[in-house]
């Protein structure tokens, strides 16, 4: 299949496609395709599918018949080659696929059937996994054995004002805690992370150092209570002499709007001089129970002051 593209043609037309084997061009109104332009003989000239590809012929016109700017008397065409038959200019593209109106297969009975089992087995399946998803299940919990007692040498400093705790600190803590001299600190058993730690990124940029944390809430209720979530940020620094390492007062940050699979982004700038940063500790919770937690440098982990829960079972 091939199509006709006028390149000066009298009037506008749109590109003939041809399928016939064998295709008349010339001024008759009996011709495939009629050419009124100067030069064109009734029956000019002819293109012919044969084995080897398209061939054209000169219909022993008076005008002649040129390809590519050369005359010729028959041709074998390829696709793109420029065609004047007189003083009408055409090119010729073959093309694939039918032209035309496409026929409409008709409607297989079977097959629509089939089609329609496979979706409902597909539908029944969905419901079967959402059904069990929604469901309440109980959550197996590692309960720690060992308890450390952790002894706050920094006691005696002036407490400062909590941050907002959306869980309810039963009391305030003092602003920094010695950590060379403070023993592990035993933490509550980590539950499946529900709220879990997907990554957490250090900058500085104007003097400041910040840290992004990103978060992903994946609880197995039909949605996420977002009162119920918490999360809390506990930098280490240097202290003014900068000989011994001091804990900030835990951060409570903001919680917002939040659906269930779904991940959030927090942005917690550090409270001092980049020189004093020494890193960082994070623990989610959802119903006052803690789901996980990210340390930088991992060796702060068991040295943070766990911040109290009030009502935490």
């Amino acid at each position: 299949m091939y199509r006709l593209v006028f390149q000066n043609a009298v009037a506008a037309r749109e590109p003939v496609v041809v399928e016939l084997p064998s295709l008349v061009i010339g001024r008759d109104v009996g011709c495939n395709v009629q050419l009124v332009e100067p030069g064109v003989c009734g029956r000019h000239a002819a293109i012919e599918r044969q084995t080897g590809g398209y061939y054209l012929h000169d219909l022993d016109s008076g005008g002649g018949v040129c390809v590519n700017g050369k005359p010729v008397r028959e041709s074998r065409l390829a696709s793109g080659d420029e065609l004047e038959i007189g003083g009408a200019r055409l090119r010729f593209e073959i093309i694939h696929g039918t032209g035309g109106k496409r026929q409409r297969r008709p409607i297989d009975l079977l097959q629509v059937l089939a089609i329609t089992i496979v979706l409902l087995v597909i539908g029944g399946q969905v419901m079967l996994l959402s059904s069990m998803f929604s469901e309440e299940r109980p959550r197996k919990v590692k309960l720690e054995t060992a308890l450390v007692t952790h002894t706050d040498q920094a006691a005696t400093a002036p407490a400062e004002p909590m941050a907002t705790n959306p869980l309810a600190l039963s009391e305030p803590r003092p602003r920094a805690a010695a950590v060379a001299s403070a023993p592990p600190v035993a933490e509550p058993a980590v539950w499946n992370r529900m709220i879990r730690i997907a990554r957490v990124d250090r900058s500085e940029s104007g003097g400041t150092v910040s840290i992004n944390i990103q978060a992903k809430a994946q609880v197995g209720e039909r949605e996420l209570s977002t009162g119920a979530v918490a999360i809390c940020v506990q930098f280490a620094a240097l202290d003014g002499t900068g000989s011994k390492v001091v804990w900030r007062e835990p951060s409570w940050l903001p919680i917002p709007q939040w659906e269930n699979f779904s991940t959030k982004s927090f942005a917690v700038r550090f409270p001092g001089a980049p020189r004093e940063f020494v890193g960082f500790v994070v623990r989610t919770y959802y119903r006052k129970q803690m789901q996980d937690i990210a340390a930088t440098p991992p060796s702060l982990r068991p040295l943070a002051p766990l911040p109290l829960l009030g009502g935490a079972s």
